[in-house]
């Protein structure tokens, strides 16, 4: 019998709960999109329940028929009589409130609204959107700082919202960036990737000036941004400052190649390293027994099976407009088969310009390949190439090695 019995209380008891839960949190049982009279009868049946005020005060918010802002504040206000701790309602309330003109009553409401919950997403991109629209902007950027700092995933959203509210990406970094390393480089990752050059060297240097120093990847990211926008030369400047701090040397004898000697594997890997990419049919390596000068020299091995259109180790170079440049290099060749062999040359970038060493094959020993040129007016940089062209002709599957030691490049002095 006590079985039988439980069972009327249980009922009662969940009934009794949902009805607390109800006036707490807005639950229903009605329908999830119901109809004006459905949500009247709802408030005749519960009238302490705030969820259908809530929702009679979107209906007359958003209804496009029965739009009706004074009866959606009405409704709204109810619910938060019956509820003061639902962040949804003030936030609404605010909306409604905003679109009435009244802005004093609007930031009000979002006050509240923090009150309520101060580390919500939701709370805080609201009032900071309606803010923005409404002219308070100190006001607004506090909230899209405390997004930058709390919610950085979304981060890429407030800068896209802020630069086309304001316009201003200089404004955005003195104002609304959080001050740390990783807010900053957010910022800067995201001026990267809508390709703002200017700004992203303004951020640099700002962050600088906070006594923020970058590790190795953050540096090679700028270092590759710059160069991927054309701008070597500061990219250049940002590489010998990761130099520096880095405790490494910056070559003092006017060469402007990185690693001419190929004794490192590496230097910083990346930004105005060798850059080798693989290519089928072809092995490059370091090799640390042949070597024109010091102890490595870098090797290229064909393999006879591709007509290969070789262009897969290069770095890139600063270089000045207007101006004289030798570049040299040692080449060396074992067995090298076709009429296309191995040169060394300088492409421009920017301003389009491109030079070429003859062209190696079959055996010889250590040669010299020596590039001469000017610069075309603005030159900012080029590209030194490890070149070999495919070919048309029958014998066109090259095979053979071939081995490139002190690469230099620097100006030509009469």
């Amino acid at each position: 019998m006590k079985r039988l019995f439980s069972i009327p209380i249980i009922i009662v008891s969940l009934l009794a709960a949902y009805e607390i839960l109800s006036t707490w949190k807005g639950v229903s049982l009605y329908e999830t999109h119901p109809s004006k009279e459905s949500l009247l009868r709802a408030i005749e049946l519960s009238p302490s329940n705030p969820d259908p005020f809530y929702r009679l005060g979107l209906f007359y918010q958003w209804d496009i028929r029965n739009g009706d802002l004074k009866e959606s504040y009405r409704y709204l206000r109810n619910a938060i009589d019956r509820n003061p701790l639902e962040q949804q309602y003030y936030l609404n309330l605010a909306r409604v409130l905003s679109r009435m003109g009244e802005k004093n009553a609007s930031e009000q409401a979002l006050e509240k609204a923090i009150l309520v919950f101060p580390t919500s997403y939701q709370g805080r991109w609201v009032s900071a959107n309606l803010l923005l629209q409404q002219g308070a902007m100190e006001k607004a950027i506090s909230h899209f700082s405390y997004i930058l700092a709390n919610y950085p995933n979304q981060a890429g959203l407030v800068y896209d919202v802020l630069a086309k509210a304001i316009q201003d990406m200089g404004f955005i970094l003195e104002k609304v960036v959080p001050k740390n390393p990783f807010s900053m480089n957010q910022y800067l990752a995201y001026l990267y990737e809508i390709g703002d050059r200017e700004s992203a060297k303004k951020a640099w240097e700002k962050k600088a000036s906070y006594g923020i120093r970058g590790d190795r990847r953050d540096n090679l990211r700028h270092i590759e941004f710059l160069i991927s926008r054309g701008d070597i030369s500061e990219a250049h400047r940002v590489w010998n400052d990761s130099l520096r701090e880095e405790g490494l040397s910056i070559p003092s004898d006017g060469n402007l190649v990185t690693n001419g000697g190929f004794e490192k594997k590496e230097i910083l890997g990346g930004g105005f390293d060798w850059r080798i990419t693989g290519v089928p049919g072809v092995e490059v390596s370091f090799d640390h027994s042949v070597a024109f000068e010091g102890r490595s020299s870098l090797r290229i091995d064909f393999n006879g099976k591709e007509n290969v259109d070789f262009r897969h180790v290069y770095q890139f170079v600063p270089l000045k407009p207007n101006t004289e440049y030798v570049l040299r290099a040692h080449m060396k060749t074992k067995a090298v088969t076709t009429k296309s062999g191995l040169r060394i040359e300088i492409s421009g970038v920017g301003p389009a310009f491109h030079k070429a060493s003859e062209s190696l094959i079959g055996d010889s020993g250590w040669k010299e390949l020596v590039v001469t040129f000017r610069t075309p007016p603005q030159s900012q940089g080029g590209v030194v190439r490890i070149k070999r062209e495919k070919t048309d002709k029958f014998d066109r599957y090259i095979s053979g090695s071939v081995w490139i030691d002190n690469v230099s490049l620097a100006e030509r002095h009469h």
